[in-house]
């Protein structure tokens, strides 16, 4: 740390880790590089200065690939690394809560023959924990236009420094921190703006959030003829006001007076050093999404399953063993990522291997037992651990085909109207068909398709559920219906939807539904639907997707969704909701209660409470993360989106 009577001396594996993390966003390393002492004085560093890197960082001229969420429009973008240094960390100064930049300190003081309390105000606590600790700075080309692209490439330098051994890389204990700096220009302007650097931002969502706003407050100074307002400056994010605050005027390289560090040596690299960290480069984020896609998995699983290295690692490890990789992938996003959600638990924390899943999902695949047992075996090994064998013979699990088409034929020889309309080509009674059989032996043999209904609304909570479905639960045989009613309700309440009303002429009636998804949208107010089905097209391009539009005037929507659900032969139910609105979105309310003033229910609570299919409430913000599993049916669940 550079404290009187010592002198500062490097940390060797901080060079080590600057070095893999600048090949890893393909810098140019400088084998020569050295120490510069930035004379701005410090409060939070005893030594009054701090140590970095200023002319010549050990990497440069790098760049690093992101690919965005299919939720924020998906693509692939390429953002260029400017540099990578090493410095040392600062301290941090306690304020008061209050928002003052002083903490008031009470000091007992004893006076001759009394004691008294003198009162020294404007003082600082100062946590010197941190101060001294070596610190990888990666500054990045102004390459990003918005919030959420800003967020990604963030998240992505996460998942980097994790793959690579180099930080746990979490915000919310500072291992991982973001500065941002943000200008905006004329349309056609070449030259950039006046910068406005914000800080504390401490996750990904205050990154995007935070920026947004920059752009906005910076673009409305500009329409309003202040451009002139827009100095250089550092500004705070402010999480409860949701906007930045000017915190102190920005200064420039002069005021820092960097010299050479005379304490500390040229840091000098050789070739067959950077040659053996190279070699033991792991693969990258980068190069395992491009695998990912390559053995024909979505965009949508791609994210997900390279997003944590021991989640791939797990993944790998199970297709490594013969298992099926969508099957594989589906049973890892699906049940075992929920376990781990609400156990608080990580994938190298529960229980089951790798080995034993690719050995279920055989078991499945060969019809030794069926998709439901599975599951009950999975959450089994999850828990308990143990082998899948060994749990089919202890509880004889072993399904026998003779005795599942006795059933099918006694189903249909007891159904003889209803098998007459199928065959002459009403295929919505495949859903009547598969309730008449027995629950525990609905999922016998290799995996069947089903038919999943997401509620479709106009709302972030309806897009949410969306998202839940298409990344954890449909399959590409899979037939998804999207059902649209429209209440009274749903259009009241301008908090609740950014459309207007459309027009009843689109729709049918209670007594009368059409399946059809044919037909121009109502004017201005349909658009949702068929972005909707577009997003379904481009994440799974095989699944079958239908749209329903029901119009009902009676407001009770969760009675219409019930009676769709059944009508339909669902297998899955999913409502995406927000519990404070979903009452007026959703239109369902209990005797006694409403929205404003009394006590109301969530019509995602109606359903699962009362639907005979498995249900799902997708929940994009809220207290209950993870999801609350109903104990009187072992299948309807809350998830967090």
């Amino acid at each position: 740390m550079g404290l009187p009577g010592a002198l500062p001396v490097v940390n060797s594996k901080v060079v080590e880790f600057a070095v893999k993390l600048g090949l890893a966003l393909n810098c140019k390393l400088s084998f020569y590089s050295k120490f510069d002492r930035k004379q701005y004085f410090y409060p939070d560093l005893p030594k009054g200065y701090q140590i970095s890197q200023f002319d010549i960082p050990i990497a440069t001229g790098g760049y690093l690939d992101v690919d965005l969420p299919v939720e924020f429009g998906g693509g692939h973008r390429r953002f260029g690394i400017t540099r990578v240094h090493m410095e040392e960390d600062a301290g941090k100064l306690l304020h008061a809560d209050d928002g003052e930049y002083s903490q008031e300190i009470t000091f007992p003081i004893m006076l001759h023959w009394f004691s008294a309390l003198l009162t020294l105000l404007y003082a600082l606590q100062v946590d010197l924990n941190r101060a001294g600790v070596p610190l990888l700075e990666i500054v990045s080309e102004p390459d990003m236009r918005t919030g959420i692209e800003a967020a990604e490439y963030a998240a992505e330098l996460q998942r980097l420094v994790r793959y690579l051994g180099v930080s746990n890389g979490n915000m919310q204990e500072g291992s991982l921190r973001c500065d941002v700096n943000v200008s905006i220009r004329p349309v056609g302007q070449s030259k950039f703006g006046t910068k406005v650097e914000i800080k504390n931002l401490n996750s990904f969502s205050s990154i995007n959030r935070a920026i947004d706003f920059e752009i906005a407050r910076q673009a409305l100074l500009y329409s309003q003829g202040k451009a002139d307002q827009i100095v250089q400056e550092t500004r705070l994010w402010e999480e409860g006001s949701q906007k930045t605050v000017t915190m102190r005027k920005k200064e420039g390289l002069a005021d820092y007076r960097y010299f050479p560090e005379p304490d500390l040596p040229e840091v000098i690299l050789n070739k067959e050093y950077v040659d053996s960290i190279q070699s033991s480069l792991p693969e990258l984020p980068e190069m395992k999404r491009r695998r990912y896609e390559e053995m024909g998995l979505s965009m949508q699983d791609v994210l997900f399953l390279a997003n944590d290295i021991n989640v791939a690692r797990f993944f790998d490890a199970t297709i490594e063993k013969g298992a099926d990789v969508k099957l594989a992938a589906n049973w890892i996003m699906g049940d075992i990522a929920a376990y781990m959600k609400n156990e608080k638990l990580t994938i190298n924390e529960i229980k089951l291997s790798a080995a034993e899943l690719a050995e279920l999902i055989a078991s499945i695949k060969g019809a030794t037992i069926s998709g439901k047992i599975g599951k009950e075996i999975l959450f089994e090994l999850m828990a308990k651990g143990g082998t899948v064998k060994g749990i089919i013979i202890e509880k004889d699990l072993i399904v026998d085909p003779s005795e599942i088409e006795k059933m099918v034929d006694k189903v249909l020889s007891e159904n003889p109207k209803q098998l007459e309309q199928y065959r002459g080509g009403k295929t919505k009674l495949q859903g009547f068909f598969a309730g008449q059989l027995p629950p525990a032996d609905m999922e016998a043999g290799t995996p069947q398709s089903r038919k999943v209904m997401v509620i479709a609304d106009p709302t972030r909570e309806s897009a949410g559920a969306l998202q839940y479905a298409l990344s954890h639960v449909l399959l590409e045989e899979d037939e998804l219906v999207l059902l649209h009613v429209d209440t009274p309700n749903s259009w009241k309440n301008p908090f609740i939807t950014f459309l207007r009303k459309p027009s009843n002429s689109q729709y049918t009636t209670p007594a009368s539904l059409s399946s059809s998804s044919e037909g121009a949208a109502a004017p201005g107010g349909e658009d949702f639907l068929e972005e909707m089905k577009q997003a379904c097209e481009v994440a799974k391009p095989k699944l079958r997707v239908h749209v329903e539009k029901v119009h009902t005037e009676s407001g009770n929507k969760a009675a219409i969704i019930l009676s769709q659900s059944t009508a339909h032969g669902v297998d899955l139910l999913i409502i995406g909701q927000r519990r404070s609105l979903s009452n007026a979105i959703l239109g369902y309310r209990r005797a006694g209660g409403s929205l404003r003033g009394s006590k109301g229910v969530d019509t995602a609570e109606y359903l699962i409470q009362n639907s005979k299919c498995n249900c799902v409430g997708v929940q994009r913000k809220g207290q209950n993360a993870g999801y609350l599993l109903n104990t009187k049916t072992y299948r309807n669940f809350w998830l967090l989106a």
